[in-house]
């Protein structure tokens, strides 16, 4: 009976470490998926961040083209009136010169 025991206890010993063994094992492995898996999130995230920066990019190239459009816009038409103003009095000064001879 006490050889029994004592294979009993070997065996439960046996037991014991195969089964800390795979538990390592096992416990290595899902870490190891756990990294993948950070990894693999670290990297969409990074995708995500690129995509939103090129749309953030673009909009504001929208922006800024159409903001140009507008001060284009509005400078063409000051340069219009400057030079209609201009020319108003282009003509009044030419009558002005021509009446002041005339008269002189």
């Amino acid at each position: 009976m006490a050889m029994e025991a004592i294979a009993a206890v070997e065996e439960a010993e046996a037991a014991a470490n195969r089964r800390r063994a795979e538990a390592a094992q096992q416990a290595k492995q899902l870490a190891a998926a756990a990294e993948d898996r950070g990894r693999e999130a670290v990297k969409a995230a990074r995708a995500q961040a690129q995509k939103t920066l090129e749309d953030v990019e673009r909009e504001a190239d929208k922006r800024i083209a159409a903001d140009a459009e507008r001060i284009r816009s509005q400078t063409q038409a000051e340069l219009e009136a400057l030079r209609s103003r201009a020319e108003q009095r282009l003509g009044d000064a030419a009558d002005k010169i021509v009446e002041r001879i005339v008269n002189g």
